[in-house]
C-alpha cells in the first residue's frame, strides 16, 4: 500500500463503484419503484435528514472497493509475472473456469459484506455518538445525521431490511465480477510477448532500437524476440545474426550497441543486487592533494625600464612641472593631512575632553531569537501510538494481546522471499539478456566473419561469472536461515517452534526459486559458451578470480 500505484488503483476502483451504483440507481428510479433511495428522507419536520438506505449502499461500495484493492495487493497483481505467463486456454474467464471464478467472487463478496455490516453497526453504536458530542462536529452533523443514533437495536437492522441487504450484496457481486474479469484479461494477455520486428523493413534495427528504450515492457519484449533470433537454428534467424555481426552502416555498429546496452543493464542490476535492493550509497569525493606547480625553466630576465637616456629639460619646463597636479610637491601636500590624522590617533586624549567628544555611533545588532525545537507531527503520532499501545496492553485480556502481537509480527516482519525479490527486481529481464548474449556469442564462432564479437567475449564472460558468484554466495546465505527441527522439538510437539520453522522453510524455498531464475540462466550461458569454444578460450585473458571460476566449468564440461 505504500506504493503510488496501489493508491491510484484504489481511487479507480472507488470511482468505478460509485459509477456502477449511480447507473443502478438510475435504472431503479426509471422503473418507478418506490425503493426509498432518495438523498433525503421524506420528512417535513427534518427535511435535511440524509437517507440511511442510500448511505448504506454508498458505504458498501466503498468498502468493497478497498477490500478488492487489498486483495490485489496481497496477490501482487501489479507485478508482471513473466515467468508464469498463463495460457489463454487456462484463463479464469474461459467457460471451464468461469464457475470457479464466480464462486470465488461470491465468497469474497460475502465475507467482505459480513465484515462491512459489523463495521457499520460499530460505527452507529460507538463512532457516531462520540462525534455528535464534539462541539464543532455536532453542529455540522446534527442537521443531517442526528436520526441515525435513534431507532431499534443496531444488530437487528439487517433482519429488518433484508431487501436492502440483498440489493447491496447483488450490486457488490456484480461490481467485483466486472473487476475480476478485467483483471483476468490483464493477467493473461499483457505479459504475452508480441513479435513486431519481422514485419519491419530492417528487423535488426528495430530490435536494437527496442533494447535502447527506457520502458521495461519494451525492453522485455525486445529481448524476448532477440532471444528467439539468437537461439533459433532456422535459416532466417541465421541470416539475421550474420547481418547483425557484419553491420557496417551504423556507427557504433549494431553489435556494439547491443553489447553495451545489455552489459549496462546487467551491471545496473548487479549493483542493485549487491546493495540488496536499496539505493547505492553516495560515493565519497576524494580530495586529491594539490599537484605542485612545476618550476619555470630558466630564462633571460626582461627589463621593465627605459634603456635610453632621458632627454634634458629646460629650466622653464622644470618650474611648470613642479606646480602640476601629479608633481612631487602636490603628492607631499596631500600626504600631510593623512599623517597628522594618524599621529592624532596615537596620542592619548585627556579625560577632560572626553565629555565633549562626539560619542561613537553604535549600530544596533538585531537579536536573533533562537526558537525552541517544535515536535514534528511524526514524533507526535509515534507518541500517540505508544500511549494507545500502553492502554491496550493494560486493559485488554491476555489472549487478545497475544493475537495482536502475532498479527503485528506477521504484518511487519521481513519475508525472506520478498527480500530476494527486492534484490532481483528485474530477474526475468536479466535472464533474457543472458540468453541473448550467450546465444549470439555461441553463434559467432561460425557466423561472425569479421570477428567483431570475439573482442567482447572476455567482458561478457567476466560479467556473467561475477554476477553468478554473487548469486551463489547469497544463495548459501539464504539456505543457512533454515534449520530443520531437532528430534527433541518434534517429540515435544512445540507447535509454535514447528510452525515458525515450517514458515522459514517455505520462504527459503521461494527465495531459492527467485535466485535460480538468474543463476540458472547464467550457468547455462557460460556452459554453452565453454562447450562451443572449448580450447579456443585459451586465447582470451581473464582476471585470476574469473579464470578460476571459468576453469570449473571447463572441467565439468
Amino acid at each position: 500500500m505504500a506504493k503510488q500505484n496501489a493508491c491510484r488503483s484504489m481511487a479507480v476502483y472507488i470511482a468505478s463503484a460509485i459509477l456502477l451504483l449511480s447507473l443502478n440507481l438510475i435504472r431503479t428510479l426509471s422503473d418507478h419503484k418506490d425503493t426509498h433511495l432518495g438523498v433525503f428522507v421524506k420528512s417535513r419536520k427534518h427535511p435535511y435528514y440524509l437517507n440511511g438506505r442510500l448511505i448504506f449502499l454508498v458505504l458498501a461500495q466503498l468498502w468493497l472497493s478497498v477490500s478488492f484493492t487489498l486483495r490485489n495487493v496481497m496477490l501482487e497483481r501489479s507485478v508482471f509475472r513473466w515467468s508464469r505467463v498463463a495460457s489463454s486456454f487456462n484463463a479464469p474467464f474461459m467457460p471451464k473456469n468461469l464457475l470457479k471464478l464466480l464462486v470465488t467472487v461470491t465468497l469474497f463478496t460475502l465475507c467482505s459484506f459480513v465484515l462491512y455490516n459489523i463495521a457499520f453497526g460499530l460505527a452507529r453504536l460507538v463512532i457516531l455518538p462520540v462525534l455528535l458530542r464534539l462541539p464543532v462536529v455536532r453542529t455540522l452533523l446534527k442537521p443531517f445525521a442526528a436520526h441515525f443514533v435513534k431507532g431499534p437495536w443496531t444488530l437487528s437492522l439487517p433482519l429488518r431490511h433484508l431487501s436492502l441487504e440483498s440489493h447491496a450484496f447483488a450490486l457488490g457481486v456484480t461490481t467485483l465480477a466486472n473487476w475480476e474479469f478485467a483483471e483476468s484479461l490483464f493477467d493473461v494477455y499483457v505479459p504475452q510477448g508480441m513479435k513486431v520486428a519481422s514485419s519491419t523493413a530492417d528487423p535488426n534495427v528495430t530490435l536494437i532500437s527496442g533494447i535502447t528504450s527506457t520502458d521495461l515492457l519494451f525492453l522485455h519484449f525486445a529481448y524476448a524476440e532477440l532471444r528467439d533470433v539468437a537461439t533459433d537454428d532456422s535459416t532466417a534467424s541465421a541470416s539475421h545474426r550474420a547481418a547483425l555481426f557484419s553491420d557496417q552502416k551504423f556507427n557504433p555498429s549494431l553489435w556494439s550497441t547491443l553489447a553495451r546496452e545489455a552489459l549496462l543493464r546487467l551491471g545496473h542490476d548487479y549493483q542493485t543486487f549487491l546493495c540488496r535492493g536499496k539505493p547505492a550509497p553516495p560515493t565519497a569525493v576524494s580530495v586529491s592533494a594539490a599537484v605542485p606547480k612545476p618550476s619555470d625553466p630558466p630564462s633571460t630576465p626582461l627589463l621593465r625600464q627605459a634603456i635610453y637616456r632621458a632627454p634634458r629639460q629646460s629650466p622653464i619646463s622644470k618650474v611648470l612641472d613642479t606646480f602640476a597636479s601629479d608633481s612631487d610637491l602636490s603628492k607631499a601636500t596631500d600626504a600631510v593631512p593623512t599623517e597628522v590624522e594618524k599621529r592624532a590617533k596615537d596620542i592619548s586624549m585627556p579625560e577632560l575632553f572626553c565629555s565633549v567628544s562626539v560619542p561613537p555611533i553604535i549600530t544596533a545588532t538585531p537579536v536573533v531569537s533562537i526558537a525552541q525545537p517544535v515536535a514534528s507531527s511524526s514524533v507526535l503520532s509515534a507518541r500517540v501510538k505508544q500511549e494507545c499501545r500502553g492502554l491496550a496492553a493494560k486493559y485488554s485480556p491476555s489472549w487478545s494481546r497475544e493475537v495482536i502481537a502475532r498479527w503485528h509480527e506477521w504484518w511487519t516482519r521481513d519475508r525472506t522471499n520478498k527480500v530476494a525479490e527486492m534484490c532481483l527486481p528485474h530477474r526475468e529481464l536479466d535472464a533474457l539478456i543472458v540468453q541473448v548474449l550467450s546465444g549470439l556469442v555461441c553463434a559467432s564462432l561460425t557466423e561472425d566473419r569479421y570477428g567483431v564479437v570475439q573482442r567482447d567475449i572476455p567482458r561478457i564472460i567476466e560479467a556473467f561469472l561475477s554476477f553468478l558468484s554473487a548469486l551463489e554466495e547469497y544463495q548459501v546465505e539464504v539456505s543457512k536461515l533454515y534449520v530443520p527441527p531437532t528430534p527433541e522439538e518434534v517429540t515435544h510437539d512445540d507447535s509454535k517452534i514447528l510452525e515458525e520453522k515450517e514458515r522459514t522453510r517455505v520462504e527459503v524455498a521461494r527465495a531459492t526459486e527467485v535466485i535460480s531464475v538468474v543463476a540458472d540462466a547464467l550457468k547455462s550461458g557460460v556452459a554453452d559458451i565453454v562447450r562451443t569454444f572449448g580450447d579456443k578460450l585459451v586465447a582470451f585473458r581473464f582476471p585470476p578470480r574469473i579464470a578460476k571460476k571459468l576453469q570449473s566449468f571447463v572441467d565439468y564440461t
